[in-house]
């Protein structure tokens, strides 16, 4: 980097806040210009200091990642990294909606914490190699539950109804029985089922059924 990089490390455990600041003051190219222990210490010292980058821990007094949600809306030429234990995945996720651009574990090298500061100061973003794998599969498995869901949404009221009851492991005549019409007027709005939904056969469209009725509070 030919420009120094300034960055604010904000962690209301002050043990590991001095570690964190030994670190990152013996790299060159770096320059920690602020320290604190809250939300507002991280807000009043982005106002003041308009640092490159600021380093949060989520868990810290008024909350990290709302944290980041301010400072990336109210300054956005502050990126913020996210430095934390936590390897839940609805952290990742809802830091990473909140604008950061980095996520690092606690008990990082600090090659790699350091890396990760100089990927977000340049523009690009960072996440520890152990969760990004995950997340990948994480986001895929959303992705696909909301494709899921706009199909569903897609289905006529008495469709909705069949799929429902599929979910239940009604067979047809029971579904009839429960609709008061007929088995072939079922079987029709299966096959409908099976071409609206993408599935292959019924035992498809079953296990999707209950996966939304699971997923909705409605079995």
């Amino acid at each position: 980097m030919n420009e120094t990089t300034s960055v604010i490390v904000v962690d209301d455990h002050s043990l590991f806040r001095m570690g964190v600041l030994q670190a990152l003051r013996l790299e060159e190219g770096l320059s920690v210009i602020g320290e604190g222990g809250s939300k507002a210490d991280a807000l009043g010292l982005v106002e003041r200091l308009s640092p490159d980058v600021a380093l949060l821990d989520i868990s810290m007094p008024g909350n990290g990642i709302d944290a980041a949600r301010d400072i990336t809306s109210r300054w956005p030429t502050t990126k913020v990294v996210m430095l934390t234990v936590s390897e839940e995945d609805d952290d990742v996720l809802e830091a990473l909606d909140a604008g950061a651009a980095g996520y690092v574990l606690k008990g990082t090298p600090a090659p790699e914490l350091v890396a990760a500061i100089v990927a977000v100061a340049e523009g690009r973003s960072y996440m520890s190699p152990n969760l990004g794998m995950r997340l990948f599969g994480v986001i895929r498995n959303r992705t696909e539950e909301h494709k899921a869901e706009k199909l569903i949404d897609a289905l006529s009221p008495k469709e909705e109804i069949v799929f429902r009851l599929l979910g239940r492991g009604y067979t047809n005549r029971a579904i009839a029985e429960e609709m008061g019409v007929q088995i072939k007027t079922i079987k029709f709005h299966v096959s409908r089922l099976l071409v609206k939904l993408g599935t292959k056969n019924r035992v498809e469209a079953a296990l999707m059924a209950q996966r939304h009725l699971s997923a909705s509070g409605k079995q």
